[in-house]
């Protein structure tokens, strides 16, 4: 019998915690994510004492229960997209987007309420982490009752973003990050799943700058994930439709997208010693990329409370 309780707290933590394939999952591994999730880095001491930390910020106290009930918890109130009325990260978020209307998931979310409170009430609060991020809720949308779905972001549904830095061949490198942000809600079924002003980073995967006989620069771009309203990551790329769709726009003098690929035109100019362009794309120059699969997401509509 106790064999079979470890391996249903296991099971339940497994549940609620995406893991990579083949990963080694452990209590102290689950706490271990908890505590990158809320402070940006692992805790440490005895796992005890590392519970009773990360209860006391959250819920104000410790709290009752064997020690890996007691994280799977802590893990469903913090992130869980099951969880009953939003986990928390989905009420910070909520809160970051309707005071901002910017949302920064991926930066620890003690540093994140922190900011918040101080640009709402010009110092960072006291109490549980629980309670000053009901209050922002509060203050800001005046209800903590979401109007929330369950709904399907299909594979390849075109997100449209802007760079925050530009990016150029000539003077790109790899391993660049770039920034960007999302410039249209993500809408399925008329509830906002990725909104507008959702932000996340790219980064540079190759470069070729021009040369001569005429060969153009080339960057490659690798757009990574980005974070749904309720703290879901959808994966994201320019394959066919994105393409499709950015024939239609305007980018920078003599880019266009193909893959993940930023390209200048394809051919040679002549000549050993005439030059190519370098390509890029401008900061705030809005194009497509699109969802690499299918994932299920909680959409929102978005109602204060009356």
């Amino acid at each position: 019998m106790k064999r079979l309780a470890v391996l249903l707290c296991v099971s339940i933590l497994l549940t609620y915690l995406p893991v990579p394939a083949g990963a080694n999952v452990t209590p102290i591994s689950v706490l271990t994510t908890i505590e990158e999730i809320l402070y940006g880095e692992p805790g440490s001491g005895s796992l005890v004492e590392r519970i009773e930390r990360v209860e006391k910020d959250v819920f104000g106290s410790t709290q009752p229960g064997a020690a890996m009930l007691r994280i799977d918890r802590l893990n469903t109130f913090l992130q869980s997209t099951e969880a009953q009325g939003g986990s928390m990260k989905m009420h910070l978020n909520l809160a970051e987007w309707g005071f901002t209307g910017n949302l920064t998931d991926g930066q620890p979310l003690i540093r994140r309420l922190e900011r918040l409170e101080l640009e709402w009430y010009g110092q960072p609060q006291t109490g549980s982490i629980a309670e000053r991020t009901k209050n922002l809720m509060l203050m800001i949308w005046g209800t903590t009752e979401l109007d929330v779905k369950k709904v399907t972001l299909p594979a390849a549904s075109l997100v449209k973003i802007s760079l925050l830095t530009g990016v150029n061949s000539g003077t790109a490198k790899v391993g660049d990050q770039i920034p960007y942000r999302v410039v249209e809600d993500v809408v399925v079924d008329g509830r906002i799943v990725i909104p507008a002003g959702t932000e996340s980073v790219a980064v540079v995967t190759e470069v070729s700058s021009a040369g001569r006989l005429g060969r153009d620069g080339r960057v490659v771009i690798d757009f990574g994930e980005i974070a749904a309203f309720d703290g879901t990551f959808v994966d994201l790329r320019v394959d066919q439709r994105a393409t499709e769709k950015n024939k239609s726009l305007e980018l920078a003098a003599g880019a266009s997208m193909a893959g993940v690929m930023l390209l200048g035109p394809v051919g040679l100019v002549g000549g050993y010693f005439v030059k190519g362009k370098d390509v890029g794309i401008e900061a705030r120059q809005p194009f497509y990329v699109e969802t690499l699969r299918d994932v299920q997401l909680s959409g929102f509509i978005l109602r204060p409370a009356l």
